[in-house]
This record gives structure tokens, C-alpha cells and sequence, in this order.
């Protein structure tokens, strides 16, 4: 039953996200080589091409981070200077010189904070806390793990807020604060669920075994550890695999399975040694050091404990140099030479000292008392604000009710005023009427006249919005088939699981109610996910129905990032689902800064779907015309200016001529075949940026060489 369950997990993460970052180390990699241009999209490229290489190859992301440094200061750009000085601290952590690592870390923390930029200050504090946890400082690695989830709480950025939960969960763990683990770890998977991030969930799923194996609990620990190695296995993830395939070779050491343990220590160690990553290394030999210590093959015990302390010392890890100093202590006072062992039995009271020492646990305690008493007592200025909010809000009541008495007063002596003027206006209208009548006669034919031009040019904007209402239908349809997937492989599961338990409770007296429980448990699960794919399958579809309604003609707070990216993917699928052979690389550039900004979203989203469209179909002409080696892509970078925002949507398409540049905004201009378009795209688009939001819409072209559309609309 269990193993049917994670077949259904599996499929429902949707696999191609781990291929899909592969691809995308091999898209910047050629962009990289031919973008040799000294600019700041190489130093973007260079930056994302380091954090995609972290973990897996560290010193090829220290490589990257330092050419983009070196660039970053001679170009004086900040914001890739900072995220170049992050990097180097995520490089140098998994790779070598773990002094630089903190320096590095803070000189990022200080740039970020100076550019505003919350994100990134996240991502350091974040990234500072997993530094202090690694080397079992636990007072500040919870300080600035603490820190940096409340501000990943207050960005738009789930990838974020999920990594610091994640990590919040994993440090609880470590400090024996299991109710908080399993709160933190149990949040940070749903994140990783909703934003489809495999191998977030992989590493989830080890913490879950983590956690229980520390409880004792460890045929649960067993169940989370196989399937986190399992889903790493799917994800072609060896090292990922092999971190969860290290703490089930502990749990295996602890329960005396010790030919299970050794066959799967060393099948981790192949694989971790040749990345490396140190600090698993060391704890891998710390688990054949004990496993070896309770066989007395003390020889092996010896050889495996003594590599541990070395390596361990020698990147700071303290957890793993305080376990090796307990092994070796045993080993030596089992081989009867007790001033060795002495020595090492004094070197692991230091380290237990300091990492589980009573100071360090009042330590902890007074900091989260400390962070819980900043909640409430935010909580009560909230309390506080909400009150005096509600007295404004009476007394302006009682003075909107007083207004209203004196108004009243003065409509009724108007009034009377009106009436006694009234009779002494109806002899002159008398008068008037007759003039009015051969008026209205002429009126009424130019009004005519006036309807039917109306009627054709709402016939053509209908024509026009039609058009654009199809091409985002075709994307609808295939983002709104993944929860779809989910909805379905999850209802027939949870079937499976109702019969099962509907055998089980007819079972009488001899039924499993462990077996029960799992399996309600099981199917609340399911139901909670058919729940909340079934609400992401609703928001698609109320998506495209306020594209496609009437505006309202009212401006409201958008967020203009979001809309960006939606339209662009839906674009994308809607041009894929008349040409499947067609692909393209969509770059997106967004502000995070941007805030929401005031604009008729309906109408903007129109703009964004017909540029979108238009550069989409701009590359697929090139790619007809050009080269077997041309690489399509269309990207969209959106920044905040002081009193406006700009939107620019860039292709390597075929381009315009300087002639059709000038025309590209006049109705019925087209250069598309005829059939294929109405000229109105533009032109709609022209009047919605420039006289719906008072903004600008310009274009600049090359023939051959791709096209730039800017859209600024004043704040």
C-alpha cells in the first residue's frame, strides 16, 4: 500500500522540473559563451549559472561568482556585486577556505541592506544561519534563521519562504525541539509541493527521517529515508540519495543492523567523496566508527574515528568531532590505553559542553521567549491601531451626520426656490419646444449616422479581443491540465484507500487499527491535496474569465511581475498549441521591487498577451528563415523607476525596418499574411497604455536582428 502511494506521489510532482534545471545549466552555459560582451546580463548569467552549480560542483560556482565580481565592480553594478559576494560564501562553504565564508556572507549581508533589496538580505541571513548550524553554534544560527524567515514572510518569493521554513525545521531537530520541527518541516513541504520544487520535497523527506530516528521511532525514520531516496533516485539526484542513504546507515547502527549499515555507509561515501561534501563525509565515518566499536573490530573503529576528527576539525564541524572523540575514547580504553583515552574523553566533554551545555540551552530558551514576546507584543500594537482606527472611523460618522442634516436643510429651501422659478421657466419652454423639435429632427439623423460607425468599430475591437481571447484559451488548457492530473491520480487513490479500509474494519477484533489510522491519515492527506489543486485549477479558469470580461474602467493595485509571467507562459502554450515543434527560451527579469502599482489590470493584460504574441510569433518566423544553430527565446524585464515603471519585452526575431516602425501603431497596419492578423493589436494596445494610463508605449528594431517593445506608465 505504501509503495503504491509514493508511485502516485512521484507523478504528481512532475519529474521534468530536475531535467528542466539541467537545461537550463546548458541554455546559460551557451548563452554565456556567446554573450561575451562585458555587460550586466553577462554578470546576471554568471550569477545564476554559480547558484544553479552550488552543492553539486562548489568550485565551478567560485569560479563564476569571481568573474562576476570582478565585473560587477568594474561596471559598478551593486546588485551583482552583492549577489557575486553571496555566492562566493555559498561557494567556498561546500567547497574550501571556510574562513572566508562568514566574511564573505557578512560583506553580502551589508550590501543587500544597503540596496533595500529584502530578498537577498534573506537569502543571507538565511544562508549566515546554516553556517553557525553546520558548526553546532545553535544560539545564533536560530537568531538569524528566525530573522531571515520573517522577511522571507514578508516577499512574494515562496522558493525563499520555503528554503528558511525548511531550514528552521531541520535546526529544531538538531536542538531536540520536535513539536517545532515537525510544524516548521511539515510547512516547508507544502511550499515545496505548491511551487513544484522535487528536490526540496527530497530533502524534506530526510528530515522527516532525521527527526524520527532521534525520537527512537525509526520504522517511521526507515519509511521517509526510502522514500527520499527514492524520489533522489527519480530526480537523478546520486548526492541527494546519498545524504539520506548516510543517516539511514546511523538508524541501521542503532537498532544493531550492522551489515546493512556498512553496505550502505560505503555505498554514501563513493558518491560523497567525490563531490566532496565534507561535512557528511564526516559524519558517514563517525557511523562506521561506532558501528565498528560495537562489533569490537576495534582496529576499524580506530582508523574510521580518527579520519572523522581530522576532517571535521578541519572544516569546524562540532557535532562530528564530538562524536569522534567519544568513539575514540571507547576504543582506546577498550584496548586498555587510558591516557588516550582520557584525553579524548576530556576533548568530548569541551564540545558536548558547548554544543548541548546548559548555558547554551538557557541561551535558546531566553531567544525564542524573546521572539514570541516580539510577536505578542506586535500583536497588541496591532490591537492598539485597530482601536483608534474605529474611533476616527465614529467620529468622522457623527460629523458625515451632521453634514447631512444642514445639506438637507439647504437642498429643501432650493427647492423652494426651484418651484417658484419653475412656473416662470414653463412659459419660456413653451417657446423653446417648437425650436427644439426641428432640432432634434437633424440630431437624430447625424446620430444615426454616428451609431453605425460606433457598431463597426466595436465589431472590429470585438474581432480584435476575440483573437487574443483564443490565444490565452490555448494556454488555459495546458496550465490548467496539472491540476487537473493531481486532482484525478489523488480521487482514485483515495478510493483505493477507502476499500482498503473498509476490509480492514470488517476484519472485526483482529483488525490492524495502527494499519486504520495510517491509512485515515493517508486519506486526509489526499483529500487536503484534490482541495488545494482544485483551487489552483479555479484561479486558472477565473484568470481567464477577467481577461476576457468587460473592464470596469477602474485602476487597482497589480502586481505587475505576476501578470507578466503569466501572460508570457500563456502566450508561449497558446502559439505551442498550433505548432507543437515550437519552442523558445522565455528570460524573465523582474524587479522585486516593484511593489503593486495602479493600472486597469484587464487592459494591461491585453497589452502584455499582444506583445508577448507578437514577439513569439516574431522568433517563429526567424526560426523558418534562420539557422540550425538559432536559439529563439523572448524576454520580459520589468524595473521601478523614481515616478514610473517599465516594462520591456525583448525578441531575437526577425525584426522591422525603420518604414514599418513609424506605421506599427496606426489601426489595420499588419505586416503578418493576410488572415493572420487585423492591424488593431497594436493600435488597441497604443491607446491602452497611452490614454488609459497616461504612460508611453515605443518600439526599437533591427531587421534580422530582434525587437524591443517599452511600455512606462507613470506611478
Amino acid at each position: 500500500m505504501l509503495i503504491r502511494l509514493l508511485v502516485v506521489f512521484l507523478f504528481g510532482l512532475n519529474i521534468v522540473g530536475a531535467r528542466g534545471q539541467d537545461s537550463l545549466r546548458n541554455a546559460l552555459r551557451t548563452q554565456l559563451a556567446n554573450h561575451t560582451q562585458s555587460d550586466t546580463i553577462r554578470i546576471n548569467q554568471l550569477n545564476r549559472l554559480a547558484f544553479l552549480w552550488r552543492g553539486e560542483q562548489p568550485r565551478q560556482t567560485v569560479l563564476l561568482a569571481e568573474e562576476a565580481l570582478r565585473l560587477s565592480r568594474k561596471l559598478h553594478y551593486r546588485r551583482g556585486e552583492a549577489t557575486a559576494v553571496y555566492m562566493l560564501g555559498i561557494g567556498h562553504d561546500t567547497y574550501e577556505g571556510s574562513a572566508q565564508v562568514l566574511p564573505f556572507l557578512e560583506q553580502a549581508r551589508q550590501l543587500f541592506k544597503q540596496q533595500n533589496d529584502q530578498v537577498g538580505l534573506a537569502q543571507t541571513l538565511s544562508q549566515i544561519g546554516w553556517f553557525y548550524t553546520q558548526r553546532g553554534d545553535y544560539v545564533p544560527a536560530l537568531k538569524y534563521d528566525l530573522e531571515a524567515w520573517e522577511l522571507a514572510k514578508k516577499t512574494s518569493d515562496l522558493e525563499l519562504l520555503s528554503r528558511t521554513t525548511a531550514r528552521l525545521g531541520g535546526l529544531y531537530t538538531i536542538i531536540g525541539d520536535y513539536q517545532q520541527s515537525l510544524a516548521f518541516q511539515s510547512s516547508a513541504i507544502q511550499l515545496c509541493e505548491r511551487i513544484n520544487d522535487q528536490e526540496g520535497v527530497c530533502r524534506q523527506l530526510n528530515g522527516f527521517g532525521d527527526m524520527y530516528r532521534l525520537q527512537l521511532d525509526f520504522s517511521r525514520a526507515e519509511r521517509y529515508y526510502n522514500k527520499s531516496i527514492r524520489l533522489a533516485r527519480t530526480l537523478n539526484r546520486p548526492r541527494l540519495a546519498a545524504q539520506a542513504e548516510s543517516n539511514m546507515a546511523a538508524m541501521y547502527v542503532a537498532q544493531g543492523n550492522y551489515a546493512e549499515a556498512f553496505d550502505i555507509a560505503y555505498r554514501a561515501l563513493n558518491v560523497l567523496t567525490k563531490i566532496p561534501e565534507n561535512d557528511v563525509v564526516a559524519w558517514t565515518q563517525t557511523t562506521l566508527a561506532r558501528g565498528y566499536l560495537k562489533q569490537n573490530r576495534l582496529d576499524s573503529a580506530l582508523a574510521y574515528g580518527l579520519r572523522s576528527l581530522k576532517l571535521s576539525q578541519q572544516i569546524g564541524y562540532r557535532e562530528a568531532t564530538r562524536d569522534a572523540n567519544e568513539i575514540l575514547a571507547q576504543v582506546y580504553v577498550a584496548k586498555r590505553q587510558f591516557a588516550d583515552a582520557y584525553a579524548y574523553q576530556q576533548q568530548y566533554i569541551a564540545y558536548a559542553d558547548t554544543l548541548s551545555g546548559r548555558d547554551t540551552q538557557q541561551q535558546l530558551a531566553l531567544l525564542q521567549y524573546n521572539y514570541g514576546l516580539a510577536e505578542k507584543q506586535g500583536q497588541i500594537a496591532l490591537l492598539q491601531k485597530d482601536k483608534a482606527l474605529q474611533q476616527e472611523t465614529a467620529q468622522r460618522q457623527r460629523q458625515l451626520l451632521v453634514a447631512t442634516l444642514i445639506g438637507m436643510a439647504l437642498i429643501l429651501g432650493i427647492l423652494f426656490l426651484m418651484y417658484r422659478n419653475n412656473r416662470q421657466k414653463q412659459k419660456a419652454n413653451a417657446l423653446l419646444e417648437q425650436q427644439k423639435n426641428e432640432i432634434q429632427s437633424q440630431r437624430d439623423q447625424t446620430n444615426q449616422a454616428l451609431l453605425e460607425l460606433k457598431a463597426t468599430q466595436k465589431q472590429l475591437i470585438h474581432s480584435e479581443k476575440m483573437a487574443s481571447l483564443g490565444e490565452l484559451t490555448a494556454g488555459i488548457a495546458h496550465e490548467i491540465q496539472n491540476p487537473l492530473n493531481f486532482v484525478t491520480n489523488f480521487s482514485e487513490v483515495s478510493a483505493e484507500l477507502v476499500q482498503e479500509l473498509s476490509e480492514e474494519r470488517k476484519k472485526g477484533p483482529n483488525r490492524d487499527e495502527e494499519l486504520e489510522e495510517e491509512l485515515s491519515v493517508d486519506l486526509s492527506n489526499n483529500l487536503d491535496k484534490i482541495i488545494q489543486h482544485s483551487n489552483r485549477a479555479s484561479n486558472i479558469v477565473k484568470g481567464m474569465l477577467e481577461h476576457s470580461r468587460k473592464s470596469t474602467g477602474q485602476k487597482e493595485p497589480t502586481d505587475l511581475n505576476t501578470l507578466c509571467d503569466e501572460y508570457l507562459r500563456l502566450a508561449y502554450h497558446g502559439l505551442r498549441a498550433k505548432d507543437k515543434s515550437f519552442n523558445a527560451e522565455l528570460i524573465t527579469d523582474l524587479d522585486t521591487s516593484l511593489g503593486l502599482v495602479q493600472v486597469m489590470p484587464q487592459e494591461i493584460g491585453r497589452v502584455l498577451l499582444n506583445l508577448f504574441s507578437n514577439a513569439l510569433y516574431a522568433v517563429l518566423q526567424q526560426k523558418k528563415r534562420a539557422e540550425a544553430d538559432y536559439q529563439p527565446y523572448v524576454r520580459v524585464v520589468t524595473r521601478r523607476r523614481d515616478k514610473e515603471v517599465a516594462i520591456q519585452i525583448m525578441d531575437n526575431g526577425v525584426g522591422m525596418s525603420d518604414e514599418i516602425q513609424q506605421k506599427i501603431f496606426q489601426p489595420f497596419f499588419t505586416t503578418k499574411p493576410t488572415g493572420e492578423g487585423t492591424g488593431l493589436g497594436l493600435s488597441l494596445s497604443y491607446d491602452i497604455v497611452t490614454k488609459g494610463h497616461s504612460g508611453t508605449l515605443s518600439v526599437d528594431s533591427q531587421e534580422g536582428k530582434g525587437t524591443t517593445f517599452t511600455v512606462i506608465i507613470p506611478i
